[in-house]
């Protein structure tokens, strides 16, 4: 049986030889049912590979990508998404773990950067709050939480759509990250020190960010991996 990173890789394969109208809509469907975080991942890639290779050998036969998914392919979509099993509890957590070593790994980059850079330009108090790091990183993995879901679900709404459409959803998925970027360092800006202080070197941040990312990038090998 094919895993997961297989059919990924046999699908970015396969889908070089669809034309262009038809790539356009098999791509539709692809992030659709890919974004959709409530439903097993194997399953999905094994619906889209079945899929493709419907609309390959329609293809073949001079058939376009909508006689064969029909007039609403978001209606068709739904339809599927609704015959696929849940996601597990044991899928979803290697899902979380990856978000949240991802997340606080580009926090921690972020602070070696700062501190890195910042000492260049202005005097910075070398010590850190213990406290004020741990707020910042609970409202990073709080941002981050909320932005996967927005991200998605603009995303999501954007497909099967006029391009007009799709470019306001990206505008509006644009503007959320910069506005949450721009919220956590006025957030940090008017949070008052408390707790401990430590001194946190720039290398040490570094370090930290790349065992976190590093971290973040095995589990999500292994999840690749069934």
């Amino acid at each position: 049986m094919r895993d997961t990173k297989r059919l990924i890789e046999e699908n970015n394969e396969k889908r070089k030889l669809l034309n262009d109208e038809n790539l356009g809509l098999y791509e539709d469907f692809l992030l659709y049912i890919r974004t959709d975080l409530r439903v097993a991942e194997y399953e999905s890639e094994e619906l889209l590979m079945d899929l493709l290779d419907h609309m390959l050998e329609a293809q073949h036969e001079g058939r376009s990508g909508t006689e064969l998914l029909g007039s609403d392919p978001k209606a068709y979509a739904d339809e599927l998404i609704e015959g696929l099993p849940k996601d597990k509890k044991r899928d979803v957590f290697p899902f979380i773990s990856t978000q949240v070593s991802n997340s606080l790994g580009w926090f921690a980059l972020v602070l070696s950067i700062v501190h890195l850079i910042l000492p260049l330009f202005t005097e910075i108090k070398a010590p850190s709050p213990i406290g004020n790091l741990i707020v910042l990183a609970l409202a990073v993995l709080g941002v981050s939480a909320l932005g996967v879901k927005v991200i998605f679900t603009l995303v999501r709404s954007s497909l099967f759509s006029e391009k007009k459409a799709a470019k306001r959803a990206y505008l509006k998925a644009g503007l959320f990250g910069g506005g949450s970027f721009a919220l956590i360092l006025l957030f940090s800006w008017l949070l008052p020190d408390f707790g401990p202080t430590i001194l946190i070197e720039w290398w040490i941040y570094l370090i930290i960010a790349l065992i976190l990312l590093a971290t973040g990038k095995l589990i999500q090998r292994a999840y690749k991996t069934h």
